[in-house]
């Protein structure tokens, strides 16, 4: 009796080895296959890439704006705090929003929001613009540091960018995760490309015009 329970038990072993070792042949020889989602959000993720360098090159090419003072950095400071005004009204928004949620007794419980109600969802959203716009905030604070005046326009841009992207992502945190995708992408990808104009700028002293 004992030798064949080993012996089921040897030919269970050989026969889940069997199986593992069919599947890892089968993955090397294939490579893991792209979900629908995966290619789905690739896809956004070039339309995004494309969708904010014409919007950047179309006002390059046709917006032009020199500050009045640009000598100083104070200067610099000023002007950015000007454009944070605009760049902050989705955060404005979205706590007004969630203000008024908040009356509605179908969005809490006690003093917390209930789970995926529209003020949670708002509450999410506001939270990431939160961690963006300091992002925006302290890297263009490195940009018109090293910047000359004709290239401020940039962080116009850039600013308006942000909000558009911020407008669609909350958008999409309503109606679906492919919009909040490209809502995402249109605010934190040039946030990164900006992260590394400054990066180079820092370590390699290289000026890229913008």
């Amino acid at each position: 009796m004992k030798t064949e329970k080993s012996n089921s038990v040897m030919k269970s072993e050989f026969s889940i080895n069997q199986s593992m070792e069919a599947r890892l042949e089968r993955f090397s020889r294939q490579g893991r296959p792209l979900h629908k989602d995966q290619k789905r959000f690739l896809q956004i993720a070039a339309i995004t890439g494309i969708f904010c360098a014409i919007w950047f090159l179309i006002g390059k090419h046709t917006l032009h704006y020199t500050p009045e003072s640009w000598d100083t950095y104070p200067d610099r400071l000023a002007f950015l705090m000007r454009v944070m005004v605009f760049v902050t009204l989705p955060l404005l928004m979205g706590i007004t929003s969630i203000a008024f949620q908040r009356l509605d007794p179908r969005n809490v419980i006690g003093q917390k929001l209930r789970t995926d109600t529209p003020a949670d969802i708002n509450k999410r959203f506001l939270a990431n613009t939160i961690e963006q716009t300091l992002l925006f905030f302290f890297v263009h604070s490195a940009i018109v540091y090293y910047s000359p005046a004709d290239e401020s326009i940039s962080t116009i841009l850039l600013a308006s960018l942000f909000v558009v992207g911020r407008l669609i992502f909350w958008i999409g945190y309503h109606k679906d995760k492919f919009t909040r995708a490209l809502g995402f992408g249109i605010t934190f990808y040039p946030i990164v490309g900006a992260y590394m104009w400054v990066m180079i700028r820092i370590i390699f002293d290289y000026h890229i015009p913008l």
